[in-house]
């Protein structure tokens, strides 16, 4: 079933690149550089309704604001979070840590909530600033990550960075350090603060102590026997990582919107010179390819293989239900918040060019939704032949209904395109 899933993905990027060696055109383009399998500079869009045509640039130009209004909400995000993080390290209590506990949902969860923005942004912008963004999104939102490569886990108490003193903690040493000899051995990012915050509170009740971070102000005789510093101690370091962290990802965040906010602009002043078929073809492409990558590729299709572990995006706080949530939502957002001036919404048009859309695309949608939610709401791992069988059913339903969705989307997006 996966390799045809993959062949159905590789069909338009093949057809399209067949249609410009036959077509090809030395008149140059107006259109904004974009990447492969988006711009068709070759084919024309023939069965989009003349009427539909600047209500979907309209659409596009409302997406475009709505992706500025959630970098401003997650802004906003990060910087309570990294509030609620100096005010929980100058006072750790129970409630000043959960206080950051619920800074970091809140923040990631926005986070999460432009999961179908990056892919837009990766259509939109050219090569060079979608290797940066990706960069800054491996520093940002890695996972999964290795827990012992930060700090103590069960049964080795003295590894991780944390316990390391010869790893110097600064960001630029950070930023050395993550992913150096393996993409999982994480030191930036939400999820690196999740653990950091959580510790690996394997059974859901079990988070990291408020003691972690007490400050310790004065050495013991056997920390001065081996010579070590006040800044060198565990809790400490424990302390100035989590504080590094956050800045961190407050730093990258605005470096990546500051980065979109300029690319934005750009493809803006130029959708007058686009197609609109090709626009709703890059739309469609931005959904399918989250789903893809973000839902099967990356959690389900590892979880099929029995890949538990490495398949959770947030194992430590224990709310990938949310992330998942998110990310289905921002899908929602675009096909029913986006609209024209006269109030034409993206699904009005998509049921346009498909005549079940509304019932089936919505109908799957709603059930894998529901589906997903459950499934990493109540995940355990499978301890015996009888759970891993019925953990297996779950995740195939989960697939069938998130690869009908999609399987929907490129049908229409396949049908938009056609030999001049």
């Amino acid at each position: 079933m996966l390799s045809a899933i993959y062949r159905r993905f590789s069909v338009l990027p093949i057809f399209v690149a067949t249609l410009l060696v036959n077509c090809g055109s030395d008149e140059p383009s107006d259109a904004p550089a974009l990447n492969e399998g988006v711009t068709v500079s070759a084919v024309r869009i023939g069965n989009i309704d003349l009427l539909l045509q600047e209500p979907i640039k309209e659409i596009v130009r409302a997406y475009l604001q709505q992706i500025e209004m959630d970098y401003d909400v997650i802004l906003n995000n990060l910087d309570e979070l990294q509030s609620q993080v100096v005010i929980f390290l100058d006072d750790p209590t129970t409630a000043s840590i959960n206080n950051v506990r619920s800074a970091w949902l809140m923040a990631h969860n926005a986070y999460e909530l432009s999961s179908l923005h990056r892919y837009f942004a990766n259509l939109v912008l050219s090569e060079e600033e979608s290797l940066l963004l990706f960069q800054l999104q491996y520093r940002m939102n890695h996972w999964p990550i290795l827990p012992g490569y930060i700090d103590y886990v069960e049964g080795f108490t003295d590894s991780g960075i944390v316990q390391d003193i010869t790893v110097p903690l600064s960001i630029p040493s950070l930023q050395e350090q993550h992913g150096v000899f393996d993409l999982a051995e994480a030191s930036l990012g939400f999820h690196v603060i999740e653990f950091l915050l959580w510790g690996e509170n394997l059974d859901k009740r079990s988070p990291r102590p408020v003691s972690d971070y007490q400050v310790v102000t004065q050495l013991g005789p056997v920390q001065v026997e081996e010579g070590l510093e006040l800044d060198q101690l565990s809790n400490n370091r424990r302390r100035q990582l989590l504080l590094l962290n956050t800045q961190s990802l407050v730093d990258d965040f605005n470096t990546m919107r500051l980065r979109w906010l300029a690319g934005s602009d750009r493809f803006s002043s130029s959708l007058n010179n686009l197609d609109s078929g090709e626009l709703l073809a890059m739309v469609i492409e931005a959904m399918t390819g989250m789903l893809t990558q973000e839902l099967l590729v990356r959690s389900l299709y590892p979880l099929l293989n029995g890949e538990y572990v490495d398949s959770i995006q947030s194992p430590f706080s224990h709310s990938t239900q949310n992330a998942v949530s998110a990310q289905l939502t921002s899908v929602e957002r675009l096909l029913l918040d986006s609209s024209s001036a006269q109030g034409t919404r993206l699904d009005s048009i998509l049921s346009s060019l498909s005549s079940d859309f509304e019932e089936l695309f919505y109908q799957n949608f709603d059930a894998s939704k529901e589906c997903l939610v459950l499934f990493y709401s109540t995940r355990e791992n499978p301890v015996d032949q009888n759970t891993a069988a019925s953990t297996e059913f779950v995740i195939v339903e989960c697939i069938n209904l998130l690869t009908n969705m999609i399987d929907h989307l490129e049908q229409i997006k396949v049908s938009l395109f056609e030999l001049i």
